[in-house]
């Protein structure tokens, strides 16, 4: 392994859990963006995008732990499960519509981890 991808392969090893959500937004956030591009030209592989974002929610999705924050674990649970719903209507209805409204959503995420990355970094 070489360059860019052995540099990947030691961030992600080396990530805290935090660290990691943090890296699955960003990537849904790239992902969704991509999506929107390709969609709007008439590209076909706008849609496994739409199937990554799905997997990285899902997975975010399984993580919830109830017992680290119980008041937050609902609301989270439930915006994931929308996230979910709406790529699945965009991939279905073949419409960037619920794939903007996911992005924007994706994004305020990602923006809370990395302000909460930096905090426990600075810690």
């Amino acid at each position: 392994m070489r360059g860019i991808a052995a540099y990947q392969k030691t961030r992600k090893d080396t990530a805290s859990p935090m660290q990691i959500v943090l890296m699955l937004f960003q990537t849904a956030v790239k992902r969704l963006d991509a999506a929107t591009d390709a969609s709007r030209v008439g590209k076909p592989d706008w849609i496994a995008d739409l199937h990554h974002v799905r997997e990285i929610y899902l997975e975010l999705l399984s993580a919830l732990d109830e017992s680290a924050a119980p008041e937050l674990v609902p609301t989270l649970r439930n915006l994931y499960q929308w996230s979910i719903s709406q790529l699945i209507a965009a991939g279905r209805e073949r419409s960037v519509e619920p794939v903007q409204a996911v992005l924007k959503t994706t994004t305020s995420l990602m923006e809370a981890w990395q302000h909460a990355v930096y905090v426990a970094d600075v810690r």
